[in-house]
């Protein structure tokens, strides 16, 4: 003797057939992107894609009236107080520790702190004197 299916049945049996289908599919996403390593983050490319040179410039060397060089800030700032300054902003830099995730802000402050090369001087505030011609 054959039973019918009813339609509550049959509901259930997509319904089960669709969350197994969902599910063997999400592990084979999964599985894919664990075998991928992950890429290091880049301090320099962060600076770019994060808009850090927006304010501080295309090789982070300041620009007027919107943020200081950051060349050299390892000579003149240690980690904690980099770290600092991006997670919570200060004088006219905005926070971004919301923005960033925390393994952003840590490549920022091991890469900003390596900059120990002093920024270039530039003479602008000096008056100069014409030369004395003999």
């Amino acid at each position: 003797m054959h039973r019918r299916l009813s339609l509550t049945g049959l509901r259930c049996i997509v319904l089960f057939l669709g969350l197994f289908w969902g599910l063997t599919a999400a592990c084979g996403v999964q599985s894919q992107e664990a075998q991928q390593p992950a890429q290091p983050l880049d301090g320099a490319a962060l600076t770019k894609q994060k808009g850090c040179v927006y304010c501080h410039g295309e090789h982070l060397e300041g620009t007027e009236g919107k943020a200081p060089s950051l060349r050299g800030v390892g000579l003149r700032r240690d980690k904690t107080f980099i770290e600092g300054q991006i997670r919570n902003g200060g004088q006219s830099m905005p926070p971004f520790g919301e923005a960033l995730t925390n393994d952003e802000i840590q490549t920022l402050v091991q890469y900003l702190s390596q900059m120990k090369e002093a920024p270039a001087k530039t003479n602008t505030d000096a008056k100069q004197r014409p030369g004395k011609k003999h």
